[in-house]
């Protein structure tokens, strides 16, 4: 199993960096810890209309990106040195470009992404998703593990279903990582039929139970997001099917995404 850790060394990142470190323990996978160059950092001077003013533009751009190379060398050296202290196999990978665009090429050769909730630009007090997160989120073709801020470590999972293609995928990736882990997974089922509900909820746990995994099925009519929410503990993985159009005002997923108070595991 490879698990890719996309991080910018913020604070914001630093549970996601840990949750990585844990889950390849506990699952024997290879870390892949990235670090992306912001081109567009670099190319800030570029961008600039400086008038009249006349300064040695490539000699910034240059020292721009000689200053973000150090930063990454050593957010990825922290990484790999802890990592191999717990005996991890860990690869660092240092690259250049857009952010997303980057994380979602790594993520083609990875079995799971994790990744903060947001970075460094978006500031410690920023409670939302930041735009390369929303954007990995909805394009990556691997399953993606949010993490909040601070670590926790798992103990249970709760699994939104609706036997949508994207909540058969989520219900897949969970059973991968609930078996080995050894987590009790509770399957939430919402429809405004109480019957069809039900049946999905009874069809995930069917599932479920066949890979050994202790599963409760629970079905209820209302709010998706806000049964999900409720039964979230913090320590707990909710999965659901990834949020697949932009800003779509209602979207249980992208709701969820945005509200939990734990690590989130989404699939498209």
């Amino acid at each position: 199993m490879r698990i890719l850790l996309a991080t910018d060394g913020s604070p914001q990142a630093w549970g996601a960096e840990v949750l990585a470190e844990w889950l390849s323990y506990k699952l024997s996978a290879k870390l892949l810890a990235l670090f992306v160059r912001d081109v567009r950092l670099i190319r800030v001077p570029e961008l600039l209309d400086l008038g009249a003013l006349t300064i040695p533009l490539p000699v910034y751009r240059e020292e721009l990106e000689k200053a973000l190379t150090f930063k990454g060398e050593a957010i990825l050296e922290r990484i790999r040195k802890s990592g191999e202290e717990a005996g991890l196999q860990v690869e660092t990978l240092l690259e250049t470009g857009l952010p997303h665009e980057v994380i979602l090429r790594y993520a083609r050769m990875a079995d799971l992404v994790v990744l903060g909730r947001s970075g460094a630009a978006h500031g410690g007090s920023f409670a939302g998703l930041g735009s390369t997160v929303d954007r990995v989120l909805r394009a990556s073709p691997t399953p993606v593990l949010l993490a909040p801020v601070d670590y926790v470590e798992l103990e249970g999972a709760v699994l939104g279903y609706n036997a949508s293609e994207s909540a058969v995928r989520a219900m897949h990736t969970l059973a991968l990582l609930a078996k080995p882990l050894g987590l009790r997974v509770r399957v939430v089922s919402v429809h405004e039929d109480p019957v069809q509900a039900g049946v999905w909820a009874l069809e995930a746990e069917t599932y479920l139970k066949d890979q050994g995994i202790a599963t409760e099925a629970l079905a209820f009519a209302g709010d998706p997001a806000e049964h999900l929410l409720s039964l979230q503990e913090p320590s707990d993985l909710l999965a659901l099917g990834a949020p697949v159009r932009r800003l779509v005002l209602g979207s249980t997923a992208e709701y969820v995404v945005r509200h939990a108070v734990g690590p989130v595991l989404t699939a498209r």
